[in-house]
């Protein structure tokens, strides 16, 4: 499995509030994600500063307060959540509950110490 990228991931109900924080630190919206209703996925946007930081930010409607998580962009999906859940990583949607948008497959995986990874691939 490569790792194509990897920074940290924002997840909230008030995503636009928490662009504008970065915006003030000089970052721009480089790529958006809209709306999947029947994913219940929100949508959300990655962020990068002039050096070259990456940030991305999640609207997840349901959340009752954000939560940080990094991400990790994939070239396998299925490898990726094999390997986390074999070191006891457990899907936050429930088991095989993936986000699949046509363009891009996501799964947050929260490890046994309560940390996150988003696994991410994009389907080209």
């Amino acid at each position: 499995m490569e790792i194509t990228s990897f920074s940290p991931l924002i997840m909230s109900n008030d995503a636009d509030s928490i662009a504008k924080v970065f915006e003030d630190m000089g970052f721009v919206k480089q790529h958006e994600k809209k709306d999947v209703p029947e994913t219940n996925h929100a949508g959300g946007f990655r962020m990068k500063d002039a050096a070259g930081h990456n940030v991305s930010i999640g609207q997840v409607d349901r959340l009752q307060r954000d939560m940080t998580a990094i991400q990790m962009n994939v070239s396998d999906f299925d490898e990726a959540m094999e390997l986390l859940s074999s070191r006891g990583f457990k899907n936050m949607r429930g088991e095989g509950n993936v986000i699949d948008t046509g363009s891009s497959k996501t799964a947050v995986m929260i490890s046994p110490a309560g940390y996150a990874i988003n696994v991410v691939y994009h389907i080209k």
